[in-house]
């Protein structure tokens, strides 16, 4: 997240490779093709510069234009996959994933935390197994709110995770969705406590969703392993007692291959 105008930087601070970083943060779902005016505004940003940092993501062959709009292209990916592949969250997770999808016959993934949200960076979809949200690689959802977030949010100290609520814009995505704070903050500890999290239809009615850590090789949590279900398939208390147990057994597993 930029800095405000107020806050002191280094003096080895790059504005103009900061805004490219911030620019190409501004495309998404709901701005896949953008004029120079477009992303201008989204990034806040001044036309004529926005027009020369566009056309260098071009140049560079993240970005590809027809003369009017600019869009991203898959070059982008490789500043993520580097990241992922570093930390060994990448191909290698694929065959895991698969095997534990077709053992517990539900749909599988990883996240990682980012401020006060999750990204989903690997998957594995259960054949037949389908559920009404889509949770696709680069997906953000709200820590709070989710098994995963909770999870992850669990490694940080109290203190910690109360700022993190002060700044989180909490929303109910249904009838169920915990949005007190103290209420949340005990879901947390609970997850801490437990080893593991559970999401009971908090983000979408009828889905359930657990979640353990995935430590690397020194024990550093660095993500964490999810599975989502349906209370017509499972209920909650057989997804702690039977599908639980494999998915940390399948996180034991992955630590050797995380970095």
């Amino acid at each position: 997240m930029a800095k405000s105008a107020g806050m002191r930087r280094s003096a080895t601070f790059v504005s103009a490779f900061a805004r490219g970083l911030q620019l190409i943060a501004t495309f998404g779902p709901n701005a896949q093709r953008m004029t120079v005016a477009e992303a201008a505004a989204r990034a806040g940003f001044d036309r004529a510069v926005t027009r020369r940092l566009l056309l260098t993501l071009v140049d560079l062959g993240y970005a590809t234009t027809d003369g009017k709009q600019f869009e991203l292209t898959s070059q982008v990916l490789r500043l993520g996959f580097s990241y992922l592949a570093a930390m060994g969250l990448d191909v290698r997770l694929q065959p895991h994933l698969d095997d534990l999808s077709r053992a517990i016959q539900e749909s599988v993934s990883v996240s990682m935390l980012d401020g006060t949200d999750v990204v989903f960076v690997a998957r594995s979809d259960a054949a037949g197994r389908q559920i009404a949200s889509s949770v696709r690689i680069g997906t953000r959802l709200s820590a709070f709110i989710t098994a995963s977030g909770r999870m992850l949010l669990s490694m940080q100290p109290d203190e910690q995770v109360l700022a993190l609520l002060r700044t989180a814009n909490m929303r109910a995505m249904t009838r169920h969705t915990i949005v007190d704070r103290r209420e949340l903050l005990a879901t947390v500890q609970k997850a801490r406590k437990d080893g593991y999290a559970v999401n009971d239809q908090e983000t979408e009615e009828g889905l359930l969703g657990a979640a353990v850590l995935l430590r690397n090789r020194s024990g550093r949590a660095i993500a964490s392993l999810n599975a989502n279900s349906h209370i017509a398939r499972v209920k909650k208390h057989q997804l702690v007692r039977d599908i639980v147990p494999k998915m940390q057994d399948c996180a034991n597993r992955l630590s050797s291959l995380l970095l």
